[in-house]
């Protein structure tokens, strides 16, 4: 991504704007996850740890569902689904140490709302912080490639992890970006 379009993406999720279509393309080919930690490290600057992480989560969200929907790509995913295949999910989880970050219980019900039908406790939520949503996105891709879930429509459980992860946002105060 280009130095412009980078601007126009920040100004966009920490103070105001639009972004143009050039750079909603840009943003798109770098990704979600990039996105996302983009917005978290930006986010523990001191000049910006002042400002409400719901707020900044809501503007992250709303500039990258803006530009996917510019550029026609489904809303708070990457290209390709829940994070680009580029990336492969065992890497991201090892690399990330996830397996530590949320116990199993915790685990279950946040896979049931996203996998099949349910809610999210407030403490479960507390945990899905943790975790982070880059572990979160690997795990849900983890999920996708086996052989049980290859059928499902990967942009489908791409907007319940986003509205899962969004919902807890919500109830917790935490960026869409945080990877704890």
């Amino acid at each position: 991504m280009g130095l412009a379009c980078s601007r126009e993406v920040f100004t966009s999720i920490f103070y105001t704007g639009a972004v143009t279509k050039k750079c909603c393309g840009e943003l798109m080919e770098l990704g979600k996850v990039c996105h996302d930690a983009f917005v978290k490290k930006t986010h523990e600057d001191p000049l910006y740890k002042d400002l409400s992480e719901s707020t900044i989560a809501k503007k992250s969200i709303k500039t990258w569902d803006t530009c996917a929907s510019v550029i026609n790509i489904s809303p708070s995913s990457s290209a390709s689904g829940v994070i680009s295949p580029a990336e492969n999910p065992d890497s991201i989880i090892k690399e990330n140490n996830c397996k530590t970050k949320m116990e199993l219980p915790c685990a279950r019900e946040v896979f049931t709302s996203i996998f099949k039908t349910g809610a999210v406790t407030k403490n479960c939520c507390g945990e899905l912080k943790v975790l982070g949503k880059v572990c979160d996105d690997a795990f849900v891709n983890k999920t996708l490639e086996d052989l049980i879930y290859k059928n499902l429509s990967e942009s489908a459980i791409a907007k319940k992890s986003t509205k899962t992860w969004n919902i807890c946002a919500s109830v917790i105060d935490v960026s869409p970006s945080s990877s704890a």
